[in-house]
């Protein structure tokens, strides 16, 4: 395999509000990408907990900037768009500093449209977004949306170029090798005695809380994993709670995740990218809805029966978790597994960089 003689930037933000799934989904394609750049560098907004260890630990360039962060559900103002200007200068001047010409530049970021990216096209050869929301038009050259919705091939009519390549649906999901490996040896859950609980990085509602109040009601019944992102500002009530607790565990941020979920018959947790790491494993989600950009994938997932929603975070209390365990039927869960199984095979990687490199004569 030869490089292209060519550098592959990554604009993408992680912090308490934003969550990690952006980076860790940038990491996983970066690593299949790496055989083929001179350079991978990732450009971030220096935020706290932004995930700056793993992308270093990893082996890759990191350079922070002061620019755009975007905070799901606020409106841009006038000193925002200022600062989205700032992002593109800085941007700009971190891919100019490299000797390569020729840059790819791969973007995960909710607050980025068609106007950052024309600002930035000139340095650029190709730009690839992630997007998940499709709700603003980009001047990309490659779209990936790995969700599962309903028409998911009109999602980005006239938001996209004509000759953009869309790469659309969960065969493209992104997925770190770890699950692909810890799938081998799954078996299709019919009964809970084993319960993961995890909220992604932030848990802003403090969802976890809730969940480990409910399970109280069952007198011990189950093994409890509970994992804490690092961007959880209440871990340490957590990991607290946990302690009063008989055989319940408690993780912040594990790397053995795949492996907590390959043991597991059920999890508990959010409507995030999470979903698809639950799915190629396997695994029955009783799911709460952390934000709006969570809303439809849920909506469309738990109505093929892939996961059992229960609405906004929110407007959730401990007594709805506790209600809908009870519920749980053998049958339901072995419909469930099956079902999510089947959705997703973790080789979503390597589809995207066998769809970008046909399009690589360049």
């Amino acid at each position: 395999m030869t490089k292209l003689n060519k550098n592959l930037f990554i604009r993408v933000d992680a912090g308490t509000k934003i969550g990690t799934g952006h980076v860790m989904r940038c990491l996983t394609l970066a690593d299949s990408l790496k055989k083929r750049f001179d350079e991978i560098v990732f450009i971030a907004n220096e935020m706290p907990n932004n995930l700056s260890k793993f992308v270093k630990d990893k082996g890759y360039k990191l350079h922070f900037i002061h620019g755009y962060t975007h905070i799901e559900g606020q409106r841009i103002q006038i000193r925002q768009k200022k600062a989205i200007q700032i992002d593109v200068d800085q941007c700009n001047k971190i891919i100019n500093s490299y000797k390569n010409a020729k840059n790819w530049l791969l973007i995960d970021h909710y607050g980025i449209d068609k106007q950052w990216e024309k600002k930035i096209r000139k340095h650029i050869e190709k730009i690839i977004v992630i997007d998940d929301l499709a709700n603003r038009k980009h001047d990309c050259d490659v779209l990936i949306d790995q969700n599962f919705y309903k028409n998911m091939k009109k999602r980005y009519e006239k938001l996209v170029p004509r000759n953009c390549l869309q790469l659309l649906g969960p065969k493209f999901t992104l997925l770190r090798p770890e699950f692909k490996n810890a799938r081998k040896n799954i078996k299709i859950r019919n009964n809970v005695r084993r319960i993961l609980i995890s909220f992604g990085g932030s848990d802003p509602t403090n969802e976890t809380i809730k969940v480990l109040r409910a399970l109280k009601c069952f007198d011990d019944e189950y093994k409890i994993d509970v994992i804490s992102g690092i961007a959880n500002s209440n871990k340490t009530s957590i990991k607290r709670l946990c302690a009063t607790m008989k055989s319940t565990s408690f993780y912040t941020h594990t790397n053995n995740i795949a492996k907590l979920m390959a043991q597991s018959d059920l999890s508990i947790g959010g409507g995030g990218s999470t979903t698809w790491e639950r799915c190629c494993l396997g695994l029955p989600t009783i799911v709460s809805i952390l934000g709006e950009n969570q809303l439809q994938l849920t909506n469309d997932v738990a109505e093929i029966g892939c996961v059992i929603n229960l609405g906004l975070a929110s407007k959730l209390k401990s007594e709805d978790y506790t209600k809908t365990i009870k519920e749980l039927k053998p049958k339901m869960l072995q419909e469930m597994s099956k079902k999510c199984f089947t959705l997703i095979d973790g080789n979503g990687d390597i589809r995207i960089t066998n769809k970008l490199f046909q399009r690589s004569r360049i």
